[in-house]
Formats: C-alpha cells, structure tokens, sequence
C-alpha cells in the first residue's frame, strides 16, 4: 500500500500495481457495474490482465515523449523484415543477434512500422508550437495518492504533464476532430480524470489548477494534433460522478455485495427506429 503523497519517482508500473487506490480506470470499471470492478480490481483469483496492443503502442508513445531517457531501456525496434536471401549471411545474423539480446534482456519489442508511426507523432506534436510550449519544461508523470474524505477511500491520479496550475494529458487516437475527442471524453470518462487530478492537486498541494487541457495525437498519417480545454462544466460533473461512485463504491465494500448489471426492459436506440 502507498501512502498519502506526491511521488515524484514512482515507475508506471509501480503507480498501477497499487490496488489498495482507487484510479480513473477502477471507478470507470465500477461506473459499468460493481461486479465488473470486483472481477478486475479485487478478486484475489482473477487471472493476470491481458494488455491491449492499443494500451502498449499508447504507453510507448508517452514514454517516448515524456521520459525519452526510460524508452532504450524498456523497448527494441524490431529492424524491418530481413530475410537471408535479401541481405546475405553477415547482416542476417547481425538481426538475429540484436533480436535475441533484445528478448533475453526482456525488453518489449516495437515492430519496424509502429516505431515509424511512433517517430512521426512524436515530430508532429513536437511540431505544434501550441503543444510543444504545453510539454516542454513541465514535471512528467509525478503519482498523488489521497483519501477521500466522504467515502474514506484512497484515491490516486497520475496526470502525464503538469505545466504550473495547468493539467495536460497526453492521448494516442484514431480521430483527433473536436466531435470524436467529445465522444471519448464521455466513453472513458476523461472529464473525471481531470477531476481526480483537480483535487489530488488541491489537497496535496493547496492550489488550484486553472486549466484541464488533453493533447490528442493521431495515430496515422497526417498524425494530426487536437488541443482540447475541458471545460468548468465538465469538470464539475466529473467531479459529482466520480464523488458519488467512490460513495456507492464504500457501500459495496462494506456489505461485500457487487451486483452484475440490474435485469431491465431495453428498447431500440433513437437511431435505429428512424
């Protein structure tokens, strides 16, 4: 268990492998149904998480921007097909030298094509001036860990950029258009990240942030940039949701009851009756 704090030098893993707080991700779990958080948070049986390939390429892509100095010692770019026929007996080797000290160093591998879409976001965003005067000079990835007064629970956030009193996250996307980013946000609940860390910031080091800011980075060409404010309104329901699930959370602790999804009547969606 972590204790109340700002931690500065907390590994990625490290920040997530305390279960005993509560993240975004957890209350997005529970928001679906409690038995959903209970099967991925807190079954003592439940089998080891699964990594999505979209998950790995957006935690490479941050580690790239943010911690540029971490990304040789976590990650090997996979060189571009080699076969024998193509590029003779010396150079095959050299590949397959490189390949197995990569594997047995337990780096993770990048295949050639994502380390050239990871290379292109990465000019791309650097490329914004807008962007780039967000990033550069900040403090990168610090952990808040807190207890929630209401509920009594611990609650953590991770914000990827805190530039001064402003908050930035860092997003990998398909469509980085104002209407996709708008559909995200409520999808996965970015407006209650933004929330957390508002407070987290708030009462651990008394100050208010002025601004909550998601720089959307897409993932193929032309890799375009979105700079999105969320703004005061978003945050403040943010903030009512994931207070009040933190409370229904407590209530599921205390009885040790998580209930599935509720049996209900379900009807056509609006769009599909036109």
């Amino acid at each position: 268990m972590i204790n109340e704090g700002i931690y500065l030098d907390l590994t990625s893993e490290q920040y997530h492998g305390d279960k005993s707080s509560i993240s975004r991700t957890a209350l997005m779990d529970f928001k679906k149904n409690p038995r959903r958080y209970w099967a991925k948070h807190l079954n003592p049986n439940r089998p080891p998480s699964e990594s999505k390939p979209s998950w790995e390429f957006g935690t490479a892509f941050h580690t790239l921007i943010l911690e540029p100095h971490l990304f040789a010692e976590q990650y090997y770019v996979m060189p571009e097909k080699v076969l024998l026929k193509n590029v003779g007996r010396e150079l095959y080797d050299q590949f397959k030298r490189v390949e197995k000290e990569g594997i047995e160093s337990n780096l993770k591998p990048i295949a050639w094509e994502h380390w050239v879409s990871l290379a292109n976001m990465r000019d791309s965003l650097m490329a914004n001036p807008k962007a780039r005067d967000l990033i550069e000079g900040a403090i990168y990835e610090s952990s808040y860990f807190w207890r929630d007064k209401s509920s009594g629970l611990m609650v953590k956030s991770r914000p990827d950029i805190l530039n001064g009193n402003i908050y930035v996250d860092l997003k990998t996307i398909d469509d980085a258009s104002p209407s996709n980013f708008q559909r995200e946000m409520a999808k996965y609940g970015y407006h209650i990240q933004a929330a957390m860390c508002r407070e987290g910031v708030r009462i651990l080091e008394s100050r208010e942030l002025s601004a909550c800011i998601n720089i959307c980075v897409e993932k193929n060409y032309p890799y375009g940039i979105g700079i999105y404010i969320i703004d005061e309104e978003a945050v403040n329901a943010g903030h009512r949701e994931y207070k009040q699930a933190l409370l229904d959370m407590r209530a599921c602790i205390s009885d040790n009851t998580f209930q599935d999804y509720e049996p209900q009547i379900i009807s056509l969606p609006t769009w599909a009756t036109k």
